[in-house]
């Protein structure tokens, strides 16, 4: 194997590739070459743009392991004290934008599934718009692949760790209205600025009252973001908020909505909609709910995952759960398909300036990916 230097090369090529939301052609085109190259049996591109490379081995359920290709922004370029674009290589760190987040991730998967010899087929799947719609671009790809997998392995940072569920997130738009009026008679109208206050208040105070789970953490709800219409000297007669509430196992879609009415009974409260936008020019309307998952630390997936990942590593990784949001919502939360997480890089340095992830725990990650791929196509189904 020659992973110690074809690994980091590519992963520096894959980043020297900005990718954000809806423009990763450039990635995606470098990743069908090189499962080409390293000899994967089909790889195709889906309507979305998503990159999908199978290996065969044999009848039973296949293994899903799935990354995504789009990246955060870089933001200020004065808070880098190196081009985020670059990948240079410094005292064993790969920079740049992507690196841990998860270009990292993508580069040892690819490698090390190609040199995997499973017994059932696998798919190695590169999404789009993860950063935006998590699980959006991986249910796309499962639906295509036709198949229930028997286990879904997600790229995302753990350090090495192993990772076995994540919070769920829920966008919701909350609208009071009133009436214009010149703002030099203000008595003339409603604001409905004003009307939003009392809401405010109240979203910060429920938010101490949410409820907390011994390994997902806290529940939580922040409004993020507020306009008023129509702006200039008029007293606004519509005020939006976007609020983010991050769920707890056991909490869903239709119980957030009813908390979020009773906190603001005179406004209008819905999950938000957004039209995704593709590289390739496809389009679809999504909502911004996307929900919690957790698997069990008996299961057996977690088992055989400690095992083979112990083998690979050196010693067994600690099982724990992401701060963000992945794929998994897609795979675990809605499909109830068995999913854990595995990946190099610290995840606390997704999104952060001077973004980077290690030489050597690519190439680790590269043998961990090798040994679940194996492992896990030896476990019986189902999972």
């Amino acid at each position: 194997m020659r992973w110690q230097e074809e690994i980091p090369s590519f992963l520096r090529e894959l980043i020297r590739n900005f990718s954000p939301s809806g423009q990763e052609e450039g990635v995606a085109d470098l990743i069908l070459e090189k499962m080409e190259e390293l000899g994967f049996d089909e790889v195709t591109r889906d309507r979305m743009g998503n990159v999908v490379g199978k290996i065969s081995g044999g009848e039973g359920a296949p293994i899903i392991f799935d990354g995504h290709m789009d990246v955060a922004e870089v933001g200020d370029l004065n808070n880098w004290h190196v081009d985020p674009f670059s990948g240079v290589s410094l005292d064993g760190r790969i920079y740049g934008r992507g690196s841990v987040d998860m270009k990292g991730g993508l580069a040892s998967m690819i490698y090390g599934c190609a040199s995997a010899e499973p017994s059932v087929d696998l798919y190695v799947v590169c999404v789009v718009h993860e950063e935006t719609y998590e699980g959006v671009a991986l249910r796309e790809v499962l639906k295509e692949v036709g198949r229930r997998p028997r286990a879904v392995v997600l790229g995302e940072p753990t350090d090495l760790n192993l990772s076995v569920g994540q919070r769920g997130r829920c966008i919701l738009k909350v609208v009071t209205c009133g009436k214009t009026a010149h703002a030099s008679m203000p008595e003339l109208g409603r604001n409905a600025i004003y009307r939003m206050i009392p809401i405010l208040r109240k979203i910060e105070v429920e938010n101490r009252r949410l409820p907390t789970h011994p390994l997902l953490g806290k529940g939580t709800m922040a409004v993020t973001d507020i306009r008023a219409m129509p702006g200039g000297p008029i007293i606004p007669d519509r005020c939006e908020i976007t609020v983010d509430r991050r769920m707890i196992i056991e909490e869903d879609r239709e119980g957030i909505l009813e908390e979020v009415r009773g906190l603001a009974p005179e406004a209008e409260v819905e999950v938000v909609k957004e039209e995704l936008l593709c590289y390739t020019g496809y389009r679809m309307e999504v909502e911004s709910y996307f929900p919690p998952w957790l698997l069990a630390g008996d299961h057996p997936l977690v088992r055989c995952s400690l095992g083979a990942l112990k083998g690979a590593l050196g010693s067994e990784p600690e099982v724990t759960v992401w701060r963000f949001s992945t794929d998994g919502v897609a795979s675990a939360g809605v499909l109830g398909i068995p999913t854990i997480g595995f990946g190099p890089g610290d995840p606390s340095m997704a999104h952060q300036p001077d973004e980077w992830v290690g030489e050597k725990e690519v190439i680790l990650a590269a043998r961990g990916y090798k040994a679940l791929a194996e492992s896990l196509s030896e476990v019986g189904d189902p999972l």
